[in-house]
C-alpha cells in the first residue's frame, strides 16, 4: 500500500472533493491480463488543478475513466481501492447513481471531441441535453443556455453556431464546445483528458485559458490528463507522474519540476525544449520503450530504461515514500535522495 499524497503544508481550508486510495484496474485480453492501473492514490480539492502525467499506456486515462464508469464492463475490472466522492464510493455506485453523478457533479472533456460528440445532432442540442436531464430545464430554457455557454467559451456567433453539426466546427472550436458541454451543469470536478492534443500551439493556449477561466467561474476542480509536462507547468497545482500503471512521483508542481527525485520524471523534463537554451542543444529522449503491462519487469518497472539502475532496482519494487514530509513530495525510487542531491548541485 502506498503512502497518502498530501499536497502542501496547509490544505485544511479547501474542501476535499475526491479521495482515491490504492486504485487497481485490469483488462482481460487474449494475450493475458493487462494490469493497467496498480496502486494509484490522490486527493482533489475544490479550486485545485491536479495534472496526471506520463507516456501513452501509463494508466492516466484508465484511472479516471474507471472512476466514472466509462470502461467496457465485459473486459475491464476494478480490482481494488476506493474513490470517495463527497462521502460516497464511486466504485460501488449503482449504474443509476453513476448516471446521476456524471455530468451533473463530475464532467469529462474528452481527447477527441469529433468522436465524442454525436455527428448527427446539432452542437447546441447536445449541450442542452444534459441540462434538461440533470437540471430539469425546459427545451427552450436549455437551448438558450446552450447559446450562452457557447458565447462564454468564445465561439463566434453562438446563436448561429448552436445549429451547426460537430464536423462544421474547427478542431479548436470543437474543443471549446466540449468545454461548454462539460460545464453546462456547473460540475464540481472537470476531468480533461488530453484536451489540447492535435491542436496547434496558439489554439492550445486559447483552449487552456478557456478551461482555467471556466474552472474559476463555476468554482470547480480540474484533473488534467496529459503526456506533456510543458502544458501543465503554469497551470497545475500538483502533479501525479505515472509509469507502467503506477505512481512514481507525486507532489506540488514546484517540487516535481525543481526538486525532481525520480529518473523517469527527470527524463520527461529533459525531453522538453527549453526557452533559455541557445537553440542548438539537442533534446534528450528516454531510451527504450514502456513495458508491456501484461509482463511488467521485476523490481522497479522503469529499471530497463533507467541510467541509475542497480541490482536492487532489478529485484525490489520501490515503495512510494516521502522525500519531503512537509510538502507531501512522494517518490517511488531507491535512489530518490541521491537524485535530489544531484539536482541541487546543478
Amino acid at each position: 500500500m502506498h503512502s497518502t499524497p498530501s499536497f502542501g503544508a496547509d490544505v485544511s481550508d479547501k474542501e476535499l472533493l475526491l479521495s482515491v486510495r490504492d486504485l487497481a484496474v485490469s483488462f482481460t485480453t487474449e494475450a493475458g491480463t493487462v494490469r493497467a492501473v496498480n496502486g494509484v492514490s490522490f486527493d482533489v480539492r475544490r479550486g485545485d488543478v491536479l495534472a496526471i502525467v506520463g507516456e501513452s499506456g501509463s494508466g492516466k486515462s484508465v484511472s479516471m475513466l474507471s472512476l466514472v464508469g466509462l470502461l467496457p464492463p465485459k473486459t475491464s475490472s476494478i480490482d481494488g481501492g476506493s474513490a470517495i466522492w463527497k462521502g460516497t464510493d464511486l466504485i460501488t455506485m449503482t449504474p443509476a447513481q453513476m448516471r446521476a453523478t456524471r455530468a451533473k457533479e463530475i464532467a469529462m472533456i474528452f481527447q477527441d471531441p469529433l468522436s465524442a460528440m454525436n455527428p448527427v445532432h446539432r452542437v447546441g442540442r447536445q449541450i442542452a441535453e444534459s441540462m434538461r436531464l440533470h437540471l430539469g430545464l425546459s427545451k427552450k430554457q436549455a437551448d438558450l443556455r446552450a447559446v450562452e455557454l457557447l458565447d462564454l467559451v468564445g465561439i463566434p456567433q453562438p446563436a448561429t453556431r448552436a445549429h451547426s453539426y460537430p464536423h462544421e466546427f474547427s478542431g479548436g472550436m470543437r474543443q471549446r464546445a466540449m468545454i461548454a458541454m462539460a460545464i453546462a451543469c456547473s460540475p464540481d470536478l472537470l476531468i480533461a483528458d488530453e484536451p489540447t492534443t492535435a491542436l496547434d500551439v496558439t489554439v492550445q493556449a486559447q483552449v487552456l485559458d478557456v478551461l482555467m477561466a471556466m474552472k474559476d467561474r463555476i468554482g470547480s476542480a480540474i484533473v488534467l490528463i496529459t503526456h506533456d509536462l510543458g502544458v501543465v507547468a503554469g497551470l497545475a497545482d500538483s502533479l501525479l507522474v505515472m509509469y507502467a500503471g503506477a505512481p512514481v512521483e507525486v507532489g506540488s508542481t514546484d517540487d516535481v519540476f525543481y526538486r525532481t527525485a525520480h529518473p523517469y520524471t527527470e527524463g520527461l523534463l529533459a525531453s522538453l525544449p527549453r526557452l533559455d537554451s541557445s537553440g542548438d542543444a539537442e533534446l534528450t529522449p528516454i531510451k527504450g520503450a514502456p513495458p508491456s503491462l501484461i509482463r511488467i519487469p521485476s523490481g522497479c518497472a522503469f529499471h530497463p530504461r533507467c541510467p541509475y539502475a542497480t541490482q536492487r532496482c532489478r529485484e525490489e519494487v520501490p515503495t512510494l515514500r516521502p522525500v519531503n514530509a512537509l510538502s507531501g513530495h512522494l517518490v517511488a525510487c531507491h535512489h530518490a535522495d541521491e537524485l535530489q542531491l544531484v539536482g541541487a548541485e546543478q
